[in-house]
């Protein structure tokens, strides 16, 4: 727990104490954290319930909430800390067992862990000691760079003591976004010194969109309508080469401005070069293995929100070949197209070479070039890295091997 937060829990002001609000045992309450609300030192924000504990007894709290990430704490009347926690009740939420020193009133801190994060919540109130957690790992939420609110424009730099994907080894900034339901805004991201690229996502990290150069140049450009008042996360970041730094702007207007979906990016910053391989530079030949990265700047399915690199290679009618994937970055998956294949389950694959890496064993129907597509798995929205890519004469047998993944 962090120092400040204690600290500032020992001289909660008139106002917060006033607005206390009552909490039996027994009860669950949803309230919600809004920019008004009291703040700690460390920016982040809480609202304060007030219960009468008796002496000895044991009480549960849990404060459980999808849009920020939950944290508890327990004080005194005086303000004087006696129970504090971040994770213990899964998925990110806080759960404590509380048991009075005396009988008296005490306070609860439905609070936030990160600065300038906004949402709803449920605190619950229970008699009994609280269950252990079978995962106590936050996984979605990270820290806050602060809040943006549509109507502001704020200026900033993106350094090496940011977060980095791990990935693709970019450096990156979480920024809140206060949503209306069915208002449309357009969020942008400006630099001279990195190729912008603009994520938006829902409170625990779910991708909803991303741009790389829908803003012209190298800036990106997103437009977005929220169906709800839940709070977004715009998350500043860079295009490949991975590390790169430097000074930027965000700003979100109201409204939908043009997105320019082709884009025509030649960045050539201070921070780094980008480099890119056209699909004909791409070419792989049987009984040939190739090193690889599946970047951002690969062609995205909207379908699944994947990305796709294309190699060709030269098939001869009746030749049969065996095609494998593999990535220690991202769950494998890989498809072959091009004359005479229509599709089907027969020309693509997830998990047949083992433990997440993908294997396909085809014929070419026709005389000509194919197109072998390196992808990542439905599930894995937006994932990027390093790859093997290779092609064997004949078949290989399909692996057993189960896929599991414990990289988030």
């Amino acid at each position: 727990m962090r120092l400040g937060l204690l600290l500032a829990a020992l001289a909660a002001t008139p106002t917060a104490l006033a607005s206390q609000i009552p909490i039996r045992v027994g009860q669950v309450l949803s309230g919600r954290l809004v920019p008004t609300d009291q703040k700690f030192s460390d920016g982040s924000r809480y609202k304060l319930y007030a219960f009468a504990g008796k002496k000895g007894d044991t009480v549960a709290v849990d404060l459980t909430s999808d849009d920020f990430d939950a944290n508890l704490l327990i004080a005194d009347a005086s303000g004087n800390s006696l129970a504090r926690n971040d994770d213990g009740g899964e998925n990110c939420n806080a759960r404590l067992t509380f048991v009075p020193p005396a009988t008296g009133n005490f306070r609860i801190y439905a609070n936030s862990s990160s600065q300038a994060e906004l949402g709803d919540y449920q605190v619950a109130l229970a008699r009994g000691r609280a269950r252990v957690a079978a995962d106590t790992v936050c996984r979605g939420f990270g820290p806050v760079a602060g809040m943006i609110e549509v109507g502001q424009t704020i200026t900033g730099d993106l350094s090496t003591d940011d977060p980095e994907f791990r990935g693709d080894s970019t450096y990156y900034q979480r920024w809140v976004l206060p949503a209306k339901p069915n208002q449309a805004f357009t969020a942008d991201l400006v630099s001279d010194d990195f190729d912008a690229y603009l994520w938006l996502t829902r409170g625990r990290g779910d991708k909803i969109v991303a741009n790389d150069d829908g803003g012209g140049g190298c800036n990106s450009r997103l437009v977005y309508t929220p169906q709800d008042d839940h709070p977004l996360r715009l998350i500043v970041n860079t295009a490949r080469p991975a590390h790169s730094t430097g000074h930027f702007t965000l700003r979100v207007t109201v409204g939908a401005s043009p997105v320019e979906t082709k884009g025509n990016c030649r960045f050539s910053g201070a921070s780094a070069a980008r480099h890119t391989q056209t699909v004909g530079e791409r070419s792989i030949d049987v009984g040939q293995s190739q090193q690889g990265n599946l970047t951002r700047t690969d062609v995205l399915l909207e379908s699944d929100s994947t990305y796709a690199q294309p190699w060709t290679i030269q098939g001869r009618a009746g030749q049969t070949i065996t095609i494998d994937l593999e990535s220690d970055a991202f769950d494998a998956y890989l498809f072959l197209r091009g004359p005479g294949i229509t599709g089907g389950r027969d020309f693509q694959d997830d998990d047949s070479g083992g433990n997440c890496q993908a294997r396909l064993t085809a014929t070419f129907p026709q005389n000509g070039e194919y197109e072998i597509v390196v992808n990542t798995a439905a599930g894995e929205h937006f994932v990027t890295g390093a790859f093997t890519l290779s092609v064997t004469s004949g078949s290989k047998p399909k692996s057993v091997a189960p896929c599991r993944r414990n990289d988030q």
